[in-house]
C-alpha cells in the first residue's frame, strides 16, 4: 500500500497517526511504538514540525464552552474584511468555502453572552455583505483517528472516540487548560512556572481532563502542504438514526473529524482526499451507504490558508 501523502513515506504517516492520538506523548515512547531508531524518529518528527506540515492543537470540551460554526452565503468576499474576522476574539477557524456557503468560521466562548456578542460583532463587519447564514452549535467536537494516515491495523486499537464527562472544573484546573490550549507541548516545568501550581498537581489536573475525556492532545494537519484535500460535509439525519450513523462514523478512513451539532445541522464532517475528484467521489459514497439515514446534507469545497489556533 502506499503513502497516502504524495510528499511523505509511510514511517511519516504513521508518526502523524500517533501524534494525532497524543501528541504530547514522548519520541522515544513514539520510537518504541514504532519499533524504530529513536534518532530515526526524532528526524521524522522534528522535520514534520519544521516544516509546519502538522500542528500540535488540545481539542477540548468542557463543560460551559460553546463550540459553535457560523456558515454565511455572502454578496462579495474582500480580504480587509477577511482581516477583521481573524481579529475576533475566540476566533479557532477561518475557512472560504464553495457551495451552499461562502465562510465557515468556528468559534469557542464560554457562555452564551459570548457567543452572542461574537455573532453581532461579526454581523457588524459583514453589514450589508450578508445573503444568509446559519448558526450551528457544537455540543463536542473530536478527530475519528486520522485513520488515512495509519499503516499498521494494530495502531487502529489505540484510539478511543472521546465521551465527555459534564464535569465543574476548579479555578486551577480551568488555568491550566487555557495553557495547555495556547501551547500543548508545554513542559510541566514551564506549565508550573507559568501557573503557580507544582508539578504532582499538574499532573493530577492533566489525568482528570484526560479520563473524563475532556481533552485530546491532537495534531492538525496542513494538508495543502502534504499535497492532500480536507473539505467537508455537512449532514442533517432522520429521526432515530443518530446512532447508526455514529458507529458509521468510526470506522471510516477518510473521515477525519466530526463536531457534533444542533439546528440545522447534526454533524459537521471534515473529510480528507487526494483530489476534489476523490473528494466528491468520497462524500457520494458517504450519501450512498447511508440513504436510508440522512434527511439533508451538503457538501463544501473549503480553502484553509490558517492553522486551527487550538
Amino acid at each position: 500500500m502506499k503513502s497516502f501523502s504524495p510528499k511523505l513515506d509511510k514511517i511519516s504517516e504513521n508518526i502523524i497517526y500517533l501524534f494525532s492520538l497524543d501528541s504530547r506523548q514522548t519520541v522515544s515512547a513514539l520510537a518504541e511504538e514504532l519499533k524504530l531508531n529513536r534518532k530515526i524518529v526524532e528526524h521524522r518528527v522534528n522535520k514534520l514540525f519544521r516544516e509546519r506540515c502538522v500542528k500540535p492543537i488540545t481539542i477540548t470540551n468542557e463543560a460551559g464552552r460553546i463550540c459553535f460554526t457560523m456558515f454565511i452565503k455572502l454578496r462579495i468576499i474582500d480580504e480587509t474584511t477577511l482581516d477583521k474576522i481573524k481579529k475576533l476574539s475566540g476566533l479557532l477557524k477561518l475557512k472560504e468555502t464553495l457551495g451552499l456557503y461562502d465562510l465557515s468560521i468556528l468559534f469557542s466562548v464560554y457562555d452564551q453572552k459570548d457567543m452572542e456578542e461574537t455573532i453581532s460583532k461579526l454581523s457588524n463587519i459583514l453589514h450589508n455583505k450578508i445573503l444568509s447564514y446559519e448558526v450551528v452549535p457544537h455540543t463536542f467536537e473530536d478527530t475519528l483517528g486520522y485513520k488515512s494516515f495509519c499503516h499498521d491495523a494494530q495502531y487502529l486499537q489505540k484510539y478511543a472516540l472521546l465521551e465527555p464527562k459534564a464535569i465543574i472544573l476548579s479555578d486551577k484546573e480551568v488555568l491550566v487548560l487555557e495553557h495547555l490550549k495556547k501551547n500543548t507541548l508545554i513542559s510541566y516545568a514551564e506549565l508550573s512556572k507559568q501557573t503557580g501550581i507544582v508539578y504532582l498537581k499538574l499532573k493530577e489536573i492533566q489525568d482528570k481532563l484526560i479520563q473524563n475525556d475532556l481533552i485530546r492532545f491532537s495534531l492538525d494537519p496542513d494538508y495543502d502542504k502534504l499535497g492532500l484535500n480536507f473539505h467537508n460535509i455537512l449532514i442533517k439525519m432522520k429521526l432515530g438514526k443518530k446512532e447508526a450513523f455514529e458507529q458509521y462514523l468510526k470506522t471510516h478512513p477518510r473521515i477525519h473529524w466530526v463536531k457534533y451539532s444542533k439546528g440545522r445541522w447534526d454533524y459537521v464532517l471534515s473529510v480528507t482526499a487526494r483530489s476534489i475528484n476523490e473528494f466528491i467521489d468520497i462524500s457520494k459514497q458517504i450519501r450512498a451507504d447511508n440513504n436510508n439515514l440522512i434527511l439533508d446534507e451538503t457538501s463544501l469545497i473549503t480553502k484553509v490558508e490558517e492553522m486551527r489556533k487550538y
